[in-house]
């Protein structure tokens, strides 16, 4: 039976703290928590009216996930986990709720992660990807690239990335609390560190200069708020109220709008980090999940 919706919260969030936050402040080596991490993501079930399929696009490693019917859109999907942890794995219950309520094919892309592979290893898989969507005869505007937390910083690289290159960009670009300034700057995440009972600056930090490596912290191509956003494609960006990169989403979304992109920006209230992939106990995850599907499905195809 699903708990009440206050006390679910309120157990969910006493989980979270004693499961990911308190453990992430622990000084164990990155791949160590990258394995403990998916392991404990075993706790979300796919949903059982899509088919889901271990496979390659490109060469790489991904899940596919296809809703019922004869979906008309794409969404590559990288997951996050603050560019050291995270998998398909770990995302395939999020992936599925993401297939069945935008009707779109997910490729959950299993990029390579820091430290073994630094930057750029995942942007230049999350091209190989995409090319390789053009090459089974998607076409651009049914094309639309999603992304959590360090997978955000991914895609709006990606999608920066296709615009210098000179191709058509995809339809949309989905963002789930976004990670993408790596100086860790934004008054949010000390003003939240409290609140929010996911993730701390020190884990973000440490998989973000894994990552970076010796480019500066506020370079683009790591910390692509900082980017050139002219010309992108529409954004929805969803964000919790708690959580300490609120102003990531914000600064993003006042960014973005400034350079013309069009943007629809929702901060769910008391929600924390990647508060969508806990839907089978909040009903509020279960709505910012519609609000994704919504927005994927209103892109046009043709």
């Amino acid at each position: 039976m699903r708990q009440p919706a206050p006390l679910a919260r309120m157990l969910t969030r006493a989980a979270l703290r004693a499961s990911f936050k308190l453990p992430s402040l622990l000084p164990l080596p990155l791949p160590l928590m990258r394995s403990l991490l998916d392991r404990a993501a075993g706790i979300f079930q796919p949903r059982a009216d899509v088919l889901i399929e271990q496979t390659t696009l490109g060469g790489l490693p991904v899940e596919r996930i296809t809703p019922p019917g004869q979906p008309k859109r794409v969404l590559l999907h990288f997951h996050g986990g603050a560019f050291f942890a995270g998998s398909a794995r770990s995302h395939r219950a999020l992936g599925s709720e993401l297939a069945a309520r935008g009707q779109a094919v997910v490729y959950l892309l299993d990029y390579r992660r820091a430290p073994e592979h630094p930057y750029p290893a995942a942007l230049e898989d999350g091209l190989q990807a995409h090319r390789a969507l053009l090459a089974q005869g998607w076409s651009p505007c049914q094309i639309v690239l999603g992304g959590d937390s360090g997978g955000c910083a991914l895609i709006l690289a990606l999608a920066v990335a296709l615009r210098e290159q000179g191709q058509t960009l995809p339809a949309g670009l989905v963002m789930i609390s976004p990670y993408l300034d790596l100086t860790l700057s934004l008054p949010s995440v000390t003003a939240n560190a409290r609140r929010d009972p996911m993730i701390t600056a020190l884990s973000l930090r440490r998989g973000g200069d894994a990552w970076r490596r010796d480019i500066p912290a506020d370079d683009p191509r790591v910390s692509p708020l900082f980017a050139d956003l002219r010309g992108l494609p529409p954004v929805l960006v969803q964000a919790g109220g708690d959580e300490i990169l609120l102003d990531d989403a914000l600064g993003f979304s006042d960014r973005a709008r400034a350079a013309g992109v069009k943007v629809r920006s929702h901060v769910y209230p008391g929600m924390w980090h990647n508060f969508q992939m806990f839907n089978a106990l909040i009903p509020t995850a279960g709505e910012a999940l519609d609000e994704i599907g919504l927005f994927v499905r209103s892109l046009k195809t043709a």
